[in-house]
């Protein structure tokens, strides 16, 4: 006897499984290690936007900064020069060697520069009234206000500048903070900080928390489900390691993959969103081991020799397997469509990693059971094979006859229930036009999370946060600007923006400078026949003296990061504006505004012959509007590939053109429904939001599938259509609600996940696959049993039209006997919808 397959090579297969445990889990240990968020570069690098907030980057390094202060932190604690002792770089180094505990040991070397400078709003105003400056207490502490000092005029903060070396280890620089605060007795409770750095740190820990919180949660749900299903400790310990291996599998190759382009490990950063991944790949390959072990088992029952039982399982499970990795992957893939990075990445190693839990399924799995075979199950098995039959429970005939008096009555009323169905996707598909999408970084957080409420204290006591960038590109041969009228169009347009309700606090060069001369200030000494006498022009004068004072600390403006030189001598002005954090506004809005209080001074400026100056708008502003339109657009893109690849899939799978179109209906049932009530109830549509119906699209395509084999099988052995759906119903609507319960209980611990896109990504898929098991168990049949069923599987009823007898013509035997005939003709077909 010919030995199988497995019975071959099932030891050499767990020997390679075995040799990739170690690099596998250091690799996604490493992985895990590596989670970086970073909002600006949600973008992909060669959009304007990306490209233009890299450029400002390079000339501005204060982009980068944490602001923090605490309860009582007025210009009078005490505690502001200690923090400044410690975290400025002319009092105390902070050097990596200094940092947490737990850095990168390969990093240690380095001992890079973390801050380039620490100031508080009391050292500014020291400074605003010092020379060359030289202003008013009054005027300083008004330039000052709802930036660097609250507008009581006595609370204030400590700003730090991050290095480029502090840049690339923010979760180290505010752990610092942290620290530091901590040493000068300000309580973790007390400590209020924002800025960009403290929001990506705030996402790497949400997202880390998640995935320590959820994979507790889904290793229990996983066993659980397992014992439910399997009730053999051997089975389930297969079953469990290979959902754990697919796990990590998913997140090694996220480390590994950039040596196959030839770039250095690491280069790919696991982000808050990729972080999902691996306990969606644990829940999909727990799923597939699951089915894949009943079959075993169903084999075993039949007396199939353990030596094939392995292979032959694999032969009944390929079938439904491959179609739930293809459907699913590719659902994933899609994802690739839209141009925020962390879902782009989450859908190609999601992806990925089902297709990697496929190979554990079709090689590791059945090795395993070839290797430690179910002896005593088989010989359980053999003995009741020789016992009398017993009848089914009480419980399950009940849950026959439930199932069939439901498929009853959808075939016999299937146009009102399809008309129903239908009038429901029409009504949420016009709801789908009002959808509304957001990446505010503020919902990204629960709301009891702390850095909502430190940002709440934050623009309460001090001003608003979000930085949105102003540059004016000024070219010296074509402006005949000298550098105090560049000082003055700068204030104008700072005054302007000030006046907005959008913004709060502007930081400009002017914000540094001496007081600006104004021709209202010299009318009196006009009007004074003494000073005409002395000085012809005072305003004139008073120009002169402030042109060559400011031109004289020329270089200060630019250490002070709010002028900077290109290298083609260029010089860039910038003006940076502060909207809120927490304000519920359209950043579109928003940049709208900004660019209508900044165009018209450029104009008259034009207008009085002045050239060379260009505005450039830039920030996190941009980045996030640029951002949540492209999540919209990704949206849409997302519908229409997903509609065009399950109809593909069905002319594929059953070998029929027509059936793609009338399946592609129960198939996007479920999104259509979700998301018009989404828009009808005005929830906006976030980044875990978006990820959830390409993972949902897989198992309703599978389900969809399953149902339409079913139905053929019924089609081909001479039922009418109603008869094959019923036949198809009762074969796979266990099935389908089981796929429900296994996948939806999987996914539902997303739920409790303390990131807010992690969370709804959670609800969504729950949602979404009890609206795809409504879809599946209604619309489906009611399609297939109605007038639109007729055009698939006409060769089929033309052929049994064919080759009926005269006979045949007569009165049918009643529904019950032939589908019994049927079922026992195709209870292979019934154990895979079963079993799938």
């Amino acid at each position: 006897m010919k030995r199988s397959f497995y019975d071959r090579n099932a030891q050499k297969i767990l020997l390679v499984s075995a040799f990739l445990v170690i690099p596998t889990f250091a690799g996604a240990f490493r992985a895990l290690k590596s989670n970086k968020n970073d909002v600006a570069q949600w973008l992909p690098s060669q959009y304007e936007e990306t490209t233009t907030f890299k450029w400002f980057r390079r000339h501005f390094a204060g982009e980068q900064f944490i602001l923090m202060s605490w309860d009582g932190c007025t210009l009078g604690d005490d505690r502001l020069r200690l923090m400044v002792g410690k975290l400025d770089p002319q009092h105390h180094p902070t050097r990596l060697d200094t940092a947490t505990e737990g850095a990168p040991a390969e990093l240690a070397g380095d001992n890079p520069q973390y801050f380039k400078e620490a100031i508080t709003g009391k050292d500014l105003l020291k400074r605003l009234t010092s020379d060359p400056a030289n202003l008013s207490d009054e005027e300083a502490l008004a330039r000052l206000k709802g930036t660097l000092i609250g507008p009581d005029g006595l609370t204030t903060c400590v700003l730090v500048t991050l290095t480029d070396d502090g840049k690339e280890h923010m979760r180290d620089c505010v752990n610092v903070v942290r620290r530091t605060a901590a040493e000068c007795n300000i309580q973790p409770a007390e400590l209020h900080m924002g800025g960009p750095p403290v929001d990506n740190v705030a996402i790497d820990e949400a997202g880390e928390q998640s995935l320590y919180r959820l994979a507790g949660f889904a290793a229990m749900i996983g066993l659980a489900i397992s014992w439910w299903c399997l009730r053999n400790v051997k089975l389930i310990a297969i079953v469990f390691f290979a959902g754990i291996y697919g796990a990590a599998a998913s997140l090694a190759i996220v480390r590994y993959s950039p040596m196959l382009w030839g770039e250095a490990p690491g280069w790919i950063s696991v982000n808050a969103i990729l972080l999902t991944m691996p306990s969606l790949v644990y829940v999909a390959t727990i799923s597939g081991a699951i089915h894949l072990s009943n079959y075993y088992r169903d084999l075993l029952e039949e007396g199939v020799d353990i030596a094939v039982a392995p292979e032959k399982a694999i032969r009944h499970a390929w079938l439904p397997l491959t179609l739930a990795t293809a459907t699913t992957s590719v659902g994933l893939w899609t994802l690739c469509y839209s141009e925020v990075v962390p879902i782009q990445l989450f859908g190609l190693y999601s992806g990925i990693g089902v297709v990697v839990s496929a190979l554990l399924l079709f090689f590791h799995v059945p090795a395993a059971l070839q290797v430690w075979p179910l002896r005593e199950f088989a010989r359980q098995a053999a003995l009741h094979r020789h016992d009398e039959p017993h009848e089914q429970s009480a419980f399950s005939q009940a849950l026959g006859a439930f199932w069939y008096r439901i498929g009853d009555f959808i075939i016999r009323r299937n146009g009102l229930v399809a008309f129903g169905c239908l009038a429901l996707l029409t009504a949420c598909g016009w709801g789908m036009v009002n959808t509304k999408t957001s990446v505010h970084l503020m919902r990204l957080f629960p709301p009891d999370a702390k850095i909502l409420a430190d940002y709440t204290w934050l623009e309460k006591n001090l001003g608003d946060l979000v930085p949105m960038e102003v540059i004016l590109k000024i070219d010296p041969e074509q402006c005949r600007l000298d550098f105090l009228e560049k000082m003055e169009l700068v204030e104008r347009i700072q005054q302007k923006l000030e006046q907005t309700k959008e913004v709060g606090g502007v930081l400009t060069a002017v914000t540094f400078s001496p007081h600006l001369p104004r021709p209202e200030e010299f009318k009196k000494a006009k009007s004074n026949p003494l000073i005409r006498i002395a000085v012809r022009d005072p305003y004139r004068t008073a120009r002169r003296v402030t042109a060559k004072k400011l031109l004289e600390h020329r270089d200060e403006y630019i250490k002070g990061d709010y002028l900077a030189i290109e290298d083609d001598g260029k010089e860039l002005w910038r003006i940076s504006a502060r909207v809120g954090a927490l304000n519920d506004v359209d950043y579109g809005d928003i940049l709208t505004g900004i660019r209508q209080h900044v165009e018209p001074v450029l104009a008259e400026v034009k207008h009085d012959g002045v050239e060379g100056i260009q505005p450039v708008y830039t920030g996190l502003v941009p980045l996030i509007y640029k951002a949540q339109r492209s999540l919209l657009q990704g949206l849409v893109w997302g519908f229409v590939s997903d509609f065009v690849l399950i109809t593909i899939v069905m002319m594929i799978a059953v070998r029929d053109f027509s059936a793609g179109v009338i399946l592609a209906l129960p198939s996007i049932f479920p999104a259509v429904m979700v998301f018009g009530v989404m828009g009808w109830a005005g929830i906006v549509i976030d980044i875990g939001t978006v990820m959830a119906p390409s993972v949902a699209l897989g198992v309703t395509v599978d389900d969809v599938v399953h149902f339409m084999i079913q139905y053929r099988g019924g089609l081909k052995s001479g039922l009418s259509r109603r008869e094959s759906v019923m036949l198809a119903y009762k074969g796979c609507a266990r099935a389908m609600y089981q796929s429900w319960g296994v996948i939806g209980l999987g996914m539902s611990v997303f739920a409790f996940s303390p990131f807010t896109p992690t969370q709804r990504f959670g609800y969504m898929m729950v949602t979404l696959l009890t609206s795809a098991l409504i879809g599946n168990l209604l619309l489906l049949p009611s399609l297939l049993a109605g007038p639109l069923g007729s055009l698939f599987g006409r060769r089929y009823t033309r052929a049994r039209k064919a080759v009926a007898k005269p006979m045949e013509q007569e009165r049918p035997a009643p529904a019950g006997v032939r589908l019994h005939a049927a079922e026992a003709v195709h209870t292979d077909h019934v154990r895979r919808g079963i079993k799938a």
